[in-house]
């Protein structure tokens, strides 16, 4: 299978919010707003990235303010994520941003206030914003993966600063905690999905969940070849790790990715087959939260190649 045949890589149609061209506005008030532009990076950065427009791919069927707010998400993490990339620069960088990323997990946490940080305010108005539609199981359970995230970030600027070179076990412990995680709350809090905990918490929904975010990490991996190849230090992509772990040439590794993808789609059709039975309403509840699962994953893969040529043509 050629690479260009992954520029998107699930089934399916692409689908887009009605609101999309009003999110994408409303994102970039919302960074002027809480002057992550042009403090962190310039209006003409948010401008470019479209973070309104993935939010618009990931929930094609929320309500304007739920969009919204899925897009100041988006926006606060992607900015969070480049700020982590500055802090790797040096010692005195990375201890700055350690510093903000303990900030930001102790607000999650309810240990403190926002200090005068942009990024902690903005991540209060977040909290305040999903605190009040979420129920308080789905608000902790979207506040933990949070917080896994920014704990991710320490690994991350770490790995840069002392040229850490990760093993394919290392990737597979640590990559699902790089974001997908963190937008999957969001389709159950949007469709105010009435769901047991148990549900959730069942070991077949936690492991499609994990598949879906794999799914959406080796196709970002994918994706990014052409941005990382040129990189003194390689991202943390499978293919790269691979190459180097298992003495692959890289065409081989690339294609070691494509089929690591390819036994995930198989894997969560098998998944699916396996999910108990609760009772109709709660299995057809249940089939909405998948699909909204792998649409945020296909969305983000639409939004990154077909909206905004995030990543080179592969």
């Amino acid at each position: 299978m050629s690479m260009n045949a992954y520029a998107c890589t699930l089934p399916g149609q692409p689908a887009i919010n009605a609101f999309s061209e009003e999110v994408q506005l409303n994102t970039l008030k919302w960074a002027q707003r809480f002057d992550l532009a042009p403090q962190f990076k310039s209006i003409g950065w948010y401008t470019k990235a479209r973070f309104g427009l993935q939010a618009a791919r990931e929930y094609p069927n929320a309500t304007f303010n739920q969009i919204c707010l899925a897009g100041d998400l988006l926006t606060w993490l992607f900015t969070v994520d480049d700020t982590c990339d500055r802090g790797s620069a040096g010692a005195d960088a990375a201890i700055e941003m350690k510093a903000m990323l303990y900030e930001f997990i102790d607000i999650l946490e309810d240990k403190r206030a926002p200090s005068d940080n942009s990024l902690s305010i903005g991540l209060a108005n977040i909290l305040d914003r999903f605190r009040a539609i979420s129920t308080p199981y789905l608000y902790r359970v979207y506040c933990k993966h949070m917080a896994d995230y920014l704990r991710e970030c320490f690994f991350e600027i770490d790995m840069q600063l002392h040229s850490y070179v990760p093993t394919m076990e290392k990737y597979f412990e640590m990559r699902p905690f790089t974001g997908f995680y963190i937008m999957f709350p969001l389709v159950a809090i949007f469709e105010k999905l009435d769901l047991p905990d148990e549900v959730y918490e069942h070991k077949t929904i936690v492991e499609i969940e994990l598949i879906l975010n794999l799914l959406g990490c080796l196709a970002n991996d994918l994706h990014s070849i052409a941005r990382e190849k040129d990189l003194e230090i390689a991202g943390f992509n499978l293919i790269f790790i691979a190459q180097r772990e298992l003495n692959l040439s890289h065409e081989e590794a690339v294609q070691y990715v494509i089929d690591y993808h390819d036994e995930y789609v198989s894997k969560l059709e098998e998944l699916r087959k396996e999910i108990p039975f609760w009772g109709e309403s709660i299995n057809a509840q249940i089939d909405e939260y998948i699909q909204g699962l792998y649409t945020i994953v296909k969305g983000y893969d639409d939004w990154a190649i077909l909206d905004t040529g995030r990543y080179e043509s592969i």
